[in-house]
């Protein structure tokens, strides 16, 4: 007996991530902007943070911080609670208007609690009485630095688990896809009938949905959808998918269940998104009168239209068992006369513009 390979799955090609770390910042890429108008109160304060290392900037006015502020370099400031222009609460409230992240210290003589109480509402990172005692005026700026730090890293770290969480949903999404496709290739080899048709009706499906301006992602659902439309039809029994005469109805209601059995299987895997509807409405008609729903106009996705009527092309120019195929001319005036009833009027001249001939 032979070795049996060991069995390795597509999901180990996705290359692995490392951890997202966070790292205290260096605050030496930041600066300190303090504001006061009073100017030996500023350059006092200014030569306490720079003997400890700071970059420092001092300004007179608040409208002078705002601007400085919109060059984007990570910032702490430093302002006194009483100036001529505006508050430092006010200044707090316009200098998160133009940097979120931005982290403010109130500096005040008056020890007045509800100021305290105040400032720390509008989102303050600290508030300290004039004039700061050195050490604790370090520490309060490298924690406002810190915070800052903090919330970038949320930020960050939030998006880096979205687009991680998107590229395994991506990766699982092929590796389902690829599996339902080679369901589908041997369906298709069920009958010499139907061999390719689940391609030719995913590459007719995918030209029609680019036709009508449909963006990347939706044009690949599609596909996708046209791919998979007839993966029910595996719980079909061959005798009737290959029998040459004319079904019964009662034969023709096991063929037309095939839409719903599609929606059983693709059901579980609902990172399918819609793919799972465009496969259930490829049968639905414009008019009400296809299945398995009865579905007419809008109640069709777009996508379940475009499937639909890509997969009815198709049908329309293979031959089958009980007869053969039209030509392309004969086909299109088929489907021109139902239009407006099997298919919407756009989708059907959307078709006659996209038809890439891939039968």
């Amino acid at each position: 007996m032979g070795e049996i390979d060991e069995y390795t799955s597509p999901l180990d090609d996705v290359d692995e991530e490392t951890d997202y770390r966070f790292e205290l910042p260096d605050d030496a890429v930041g600066e300190v902007l303090i504001v006061d108008d009073d100017a030996s109160s500023a350059a006092l304060n200014g030569t306490i943070l720079e003997t400890v290392g700071y970059r420092v900037h001092t300004f007179a006015l608040p409208s002078e911080v705002l601007s400085h502020l919109r060059e984007g370099v990570p910032t702490v400031i430093l302002t006194d609670f009483d100036m001529p222009e505006m508050s430092g609460l006010d200044l707090c409230r316009k200098a998160q208007e133009v940097d979120p992240d931005v982290r403010v210290i109130v500096l005040t003589g008056s020890g007045d609690e509800s100021t305290a109480q105040s400032a720390l509402r509008m989102g303050v990172s600290d508030y300290i009485k004039k004039p700061p005692e050195p050490v604790g005026l370090a520490r309060s700026v490298q924690r406002a630095f810190h915070q800052r730090a903090a919330e970038e890293h949320h930020r960050a770290m939030v998006a880096w688990m979205k687009l991680e969480l998107d590229r395994r949903a991506k990766a699982i999404r092929d590796v389902t896809v690829n599996t339902l496709s080679s369901l589908a290739n041997a369906l298709d080899l069920r009958s010499p009938h139907f061999h390719g048709h689940s391609h030719a009706v995913a590459m007719q499906s995918a030209a029609l949905a680019e036709a009508l301006g449909l963006d990347a992602d939706e044009v690949e659902s599609i596909r996708t959808a046209g791919l998979l439309h007839d993966v029910g039809m595996m719980a079909i029994p061959d005798t009737l998918v290959q029998k040459a005469s004319a079904l019964t109805d009662e034969e023709f209601e096991v063929i037309r269940s095939h839409c719903d059995r599609g929606v059983e299987i693709l059901r579980p895997m609902q990172h399918l998104g819609a793919i799972i509807r465009y496969v259930h409405e490829h049968h639905e008609r414009w008019d009400g009168s296809g299945y398995p729903q009865g579905k007419q106009e809008n109640q069709i996705s777009l996508g379940g239209q475009i499937v639909g009527i890509s997969e009815a092309w198709i049908a329309i120019l293979e031959s089958r068992a009980y007869r053969s195929g039209l030509s392309r001319e004969e086909g299109m005036q088929i489907l021109l006369e139902r239009r407006g009833e099997w298919f919407s009027s756009e989708v059907t001249d959307a078709l006659v513009e996209a038809d890439i001939g891939v039968i």
